[in-house]
């Protein structure tokens, strides 16, 4: 059985996280956390298991050094696309794209997966297939490439990879901060 990852850079403006910690200091009470964006959808690098468990240890390789999976960040420190990608809908039937019933939310509740509820109505279910959520900021998204050279049997990291943290270093160029949130399959 094969796994994919499943990967969204994200950013918040310098300016803004900055604002928000001066808020705090102020009322914690009416400190507006900045808004968090998703660059486009899901971003699909390919396949390297190696890469892999440089990303996230203990999938499909445990690197040295490389950092566990800590999760998802919080509901509203992630972005929309990856947090609405990470769920399912529940409906009556659960019958379309992306879709469940309760009763199947209930069971996947069970083993660890959570329903999300709005005015006590549960409207998602996390997704019961995605495991070892976890993000990275850009420094962290560089250790992990510096180990996939020493770890690999190739000397440099795949371009889509490289792409990646190209990306991100362009939002830091341009008043950003951004991070990488993905998750595996099997």
């Amino acid at each position: 059985m094969g796994a994919d990852i499943h990967m969204y850079v994200e950013y918040s403006y310098k300016s803004d996280v900055k604002r928000y910690k001066k808020e705090l200091k102020e009322n914690k009470e009416t400190a507006k956390k900045p808004y968090v964006y998703s660059f486009g959808n899901q971003i699909n690098p390919g396949r390297n298991y190696c890469m892999f468990g440089c990303l996230a240890n203990g999938v499909r390789d445990d690197i040295e050094g490389s950092i566990s999976p800590k999760g998802l960040p919080s509901e509203d420190e992630i972005g929309y696309m990856s947090m609405v990608d990470n769920r399912l809908y529940i409906t009556e039937d659960g019958d379309g794209d992306n879709e469940c019933t309760l009763i199947d939310a209930k069971v996947w509740e069970k083993y660890g997966r959570k329903i999300i509820y709005r005015n006590d109505v549960p409207i998602f279910v996390e997704h019961p297939d995605w495991h070892s959520h976890t993000w990275l900021t850009l420094s962290e998204y560089k250790k992990a490439l510096e180990l996939y050279k020493k770890n690999s049997l190739f000397d440099r990291v795949p371009i889509e990879y490289q792409a990646i943290l190209d990306l991100m270093k362009s939002f830091r160029r341009n008043g950003a901060i951004p991070k990488l949130v993905f998750w595996f399959d099997n």
